[in-house]
């Protein structure tokens, strides 16, 4: 199953962000500007390599899913996820090398007025954390068609010269996902269209393909939405399709 969601806590301006380490210049508000850049995110102190990141809303709020993106943290970081009652201990944050993407699916809804995310990476070589975009919130869950493909849009500014030599200059990679889904139903449109309406005002969306895999916190992507057509899947109409491309935000 996949998952979808776009009512990211971290950008409700009621929500208050909060954490128990910050360098100058680096206040966890800069999770609000939604740039995948390490010049406008939030970070810790030098030294400090563990550390907690609190969402504190005035009323309850429904989470299923935390997310960090385009962090510095390798791949033997852990992270802690409490919500209410509900406590993840301290796991693995799944950070794959070279995505720097920390992953947790709750179990379940779980709805409480604040969200805790405690993270340590004692072998960061920053000997700091650099956290620049940040999901935390609901999820729509639904079907995924297995002709969903993933890919890299890479930007170059190659030069060409006399006599066939090729200069490379590497700009982007940005991880993508062409998202295909074939079985939606009439009481998803809703929540399609507020997705939809949310994408096109340049909202990170989350993207989680597959939830139950093992390398989901590689697959997910929290960047840029472009929907696709939507159409039927059958004559009757009961089931819907819908496309989609989504790239990380860089």
């Amino acid at each position: 199953m996949a998952m979808l969601g776009y009512q990211n806590a971290v950008l409700d301006p009621a929500v208050v962000l909060s954490a128990s380490s910050v360098s100058d210049g680096y206040s966890p508000e800069f999770l609000r500007i939604g740039m995948g850049n390490p010049s406008v995110a939030w970070q810790t102190v030098s030294g400090v390599v563990s550390a907690t990141l609190s969402l504190t809303a005035p009323t309850p709020i429904t989470w299923r899913v935390a997310c960090l993106a385009r962090t510095n943290l390798t791949s033997s970081a852990t992270m802690r996820v409490q919500v209410g009652a509900y406590d993840s201990g301290t796991i693995s944050a799944g950070v794959v090398a070279g995505v720097g993407q920390a992953l947790h699916i709750l179990p379940a809804d779980a709805s409480g007025p604040s969200m805790v995310i405690t993270l340590t990476d004692a072998a960061n070589p920053d000997r700091l954390l650099n956290v620049p975009l940040a999901y935390a919130g609901p999820v729509r869950v639904t079907n995924i068609a297995p002709s969903s493909e993933a890919g890299r849009d890479v930007r170059r500014a190659d030069t060409s010269m006399r006599g066939g030599t090729v200069i490379v200059e590497p700009l982007s990679a940005a991880r993508t996902w062409n998202l295909v889904f074939a079985a939606l139903l009439d009481n998803d449109i809703a929540w399609l269209d507020a997705l939809e309406s949310a994408a096109a005002g340049g909202i990170n969306i989350l993207a989680v393909p597959r939830e139950g895999s093992a390398r989901a916190s590689a697959e997910t992507i929290l960047g840029l939405l472009k929907p696709g057509g939507r159409g039927f899947l059958t004559a009757t109409g009961h089931r819907r399709t819908w496309s989609a491309t989504i790239s990380e935000r860089l």
